[in-house]
Parts: structure tokens; sequence; C-alpha cells
């Protein structure tokens, strides 16, 4: 045959020709392999005769895809650093705002003039406190109740309203608030503690009997501050409270006006008390759901000759969920408006650290339950007398289950 009429044979056919095999020959040559062969690069691929991936010289692992995901990896995590760079700037700034104050000072007082008892009222021989005997046998009881603190799920912060304006804390506490933090059931609690609760408030021995003078709860911060006020709860009602945040009335009213706001639902008879104490809020006629002002919620919280000192707390407890409900919904501009109001205003021991630390956990505790609430003495579990150097007081009737049944609702007992 001559070259112009060759017939060219290539691909598996030539290949088989040149190692000089049959057909059958190179089927078994190709099927069960021979680890001598080299085969075409088109017949059997170099990466799969060896069973390993090789990459292509010339070639980077990853393409073009891959590399704007990191970048923009690398973006969104710079950003999410600067943020947090910003955030803290703006904590810290926040921070400096509030009044660190030190635990005793010289500005608190030293006696109080005893609470006016209503002329009107009607009362007789017995309900004069003459006798502190049975409060002494009480005492020794309840001191045998194991004192509580803050443990690995529960927080507890006191909230202390003064009866002081402008920059005035010199005074007695209106208002006193167990705040209860609880991470594992994501609640928050409210507690509150009665102003006319008869306590002991230890180094205090004015008469030289070598007791502890006894008083009405609220005396305890005009006499000594957050330092006394810490004293007094541990000794009468066993509970360690290490950190506070303190507001007088100005501050209040200016913390309400911040948010803009708040919404409260008012009865005739507390329309009437906010109308007479401040200006009366916009509605149309009596009953129901009223926008308050700073001024107003001021004159809602106080209310007090409506019905006792249990409606007056009741009412705070509202107002501050009133609040908190509020301040959920503010945006950025309005939240940083608040703390540009409040904070100078407010009177805490928290370090820095810990009010940096509770500010970024804020978000979080917005997310929490804020219903139960309670107040100590329960209604039906205490005494009303007249102690003729203090005024009214109120005293509990079984001191141990008081306390008791205090420590089971913050700490979720059974």
């Amino acid at each position: 045959m001559d070259a112009g009429s060759r017939r060219v044979v290539c691909g598996p056919a030539f290949h088989r020709q040149r190692l000089r095999l049959t057909r059958k020959e190179w089927e078994v040559y190709m099927n069960k392999g021979n680890p001598e062969r080299r085969a075409p690069a088109h017949a059997v691929p170099a990466h799969a005769a060896s069973g390993k991936a090789k990459r292509p010289r010339g070639r980077k692992p990853h393409g073009k895809g891959f590399k704007g995901v990191m970048i923009a990896l690398i973006a969104l995590l710079s950003i999410f650093g600067l943020l947090f760079i910003l955030l803290g700037s703006y904590i810290g700034v926040m921070i400096n705002r509030v009044t660190f104050h030190g635990e005793v000072s010289d500005e608190y007082v030293d006696s109080i003039v005893p609470d006016d008892i209503d002329p009107d009222a009607s009362y007789d021989e017995s309900d004069v406190l003459s006798d502190y005997t049975f409060i002494d046998a009480s005492a020794t009881e309840v001191a045998k109740i194991p004192v509580r603190g803050n443990t690995k799920n529960v927080t507890n912060y006191l909230l202390i309203g003064v009866d002081g304006r402008g920059d005035s804390y010199a005074a007695r506490s209106d208002t006193t608030i167990i705040l209860t933090i609880n991470k594992e059931n994501k609640t928050i609690k409210l507690t509150s503690l009665m102003r006319d609760i008869m306590v002991t408030i230890p180094g205090r021995d004015k008469n030289g009997d070598g007791k502890d003078d006894y008083g009405k709860f609220n005396w305890a911060y005009a006499f000594g501050g957050f330092d006394l006020m810490q004293k007094t709860i541990e000794q009468n009602f066993r509970l360690k409270i290490d950190k506070y945040i303190a507001v007088n009335f100005s501050a209040f009213e200016n913390a309400v006006d911040a948010l803009g706001g708040v919404d409260i639902a008012l009865t005739d008879a507390e329309l009437a008390e906010v109308t007479r104490t401040s200006s009366r809020p916009s509605s149309t006629s009596t009953s129901g759901v009223y926008h308050l002002n700073g001024a107003q919620s001021l004159a809602y919280s106080r209310i007090r000759s409506l019905d006792s000192d249990f409606g007056r707390n009741n009412r705070q407890r509202k107002m501050i969920q009133a609040m908190f409900s509020r301040a959920k919904s503010m945006n950025i501009g309005q939240l940083n408006t608040l703390l540009n109001t409040v904070l100078p205003q407010v009177r805490t021991n928290m370090t820095p650290n810990e009010l940096t630390g509770f500010a970024l956990n804020s978000v979080t505790y917005f997310s929490y339950d804020m219903k139960e609430t309670y107040y100590l003495p329960q209604s039906g579990t205490y005494t009303s007398k007249i102690d003729p150097s203090i005024g009214w007081v109120m005293l509990f009737n079984d001191p141990v289950k008081a306390i008791t049944d205090l420590h089971k609702f913050i700490y979720s007992l059974e």
C-alpha cells in the first residue's frame, strides 16, 4: 500500500498495535490495568491513574468567587470592629456623666421630724405602740434566717427614689424597689419595700440603751445613704444587695419627659389627684388611659391619700413597667437623648466597668418578661401602730414567715 492510500491508524487502536497486542489482550490490559503502562493522556488522565486529584500547574486553589467572599467577610468584620469601638466610646462618654457616689457622706441628716399624724384618723389606745418587747423577741428568730445575696442566675439591684429635688439627695427614700434579674428564667421582678416598716437601724443608738434604735425603713437612707440602707436591709430582711441606682424627684420627671411621656390607666380618683397636684392630662373626660408627662407621672406615683402606701407602691411599679415598655420602643436617637438627660442626675456605686456591662446587656434585658411584682409586707400580714416619736408604722405579724416568703419570691424558691 503506497503512502497516498495508506490508512492512518491513531487513538487506542494505534496504541494497541504499537504494543503488539491482540484485541482480547488489549481489553484485558485496559480493564485490569497494568502498573507499568503509560496510556495516552486523552484516554486515561494522569490524576485518575493515581487516584489523587492533582491541581493543574499555574492555577490557584480558589477562584474569583472565593476571593470576593473573603474580601466581603474582612470588610464586614472591620465594620463590626469599628461599631464596637464606637459603641465602647459612646458608652464611656455616657458613663462619665454618671455621679459615682461613695457610701456615707456628710450631707446626710442626723435626725428626722416624725411624720404628722392625720388628726382626722380614728384610733384608740390599743393603736399606740409603747412596748417593743414583742419586736425584740422576734428579732432573734429573724437573725437565724441565712442572708442571701446574688447567685449564678439571680442578681439584685436596689432602685431608690429620693424625696429631694435638684442636686439634693439628703432626704428620706420615698421609694425603694428591689430589681431582680433572673438570667435562667429570663425575668425581671420588682419588689417594693414599704417605707413605713418598723426596722432596727444598725449602729444608731441615740438613747444610749446599747441597742440599735428603731425607726421607719425610709429613714435609713437619710441617716447614712445607701451604706446604711444596705445594712438595714441585711439586718432586717436578710438580703445582701451590693449595688444601687438612685434618682430624686427632678431626675424622675426629666426621665419621663425624655421618654416622651408614658401611658397610664387612671381611675376617676387618680385623675383628680393628678390634676390637683399638677396640670390635667389631655383627654376627653374621666377614667381611661392618659399620656402623662414628667410632672404628672410624679404626681401619679406619689398618690397616697386615696388608699395607702400599698396603693402608692403599686402605682410606682406600674410606672416603672410603663417606662420600661416605652424605652423598648425607642430608636437610637431617642435613647441617646434619654441617657444624656438622665445619667447626669443618677447616683450609683456601680463602677464604670460594671455600668458598662449593665448597659451592654440592656438589649438582652429588653427581651425579658417584667410582669411579676411583690411588696413587703403583704396585705394581712402586718399590724399598723402609732409610735409617738416616729408616727404610723407597720409591724410584721410573723416576721420569720414574712422574710421567708420574700426570699421565695425573689429567688423562685419552692
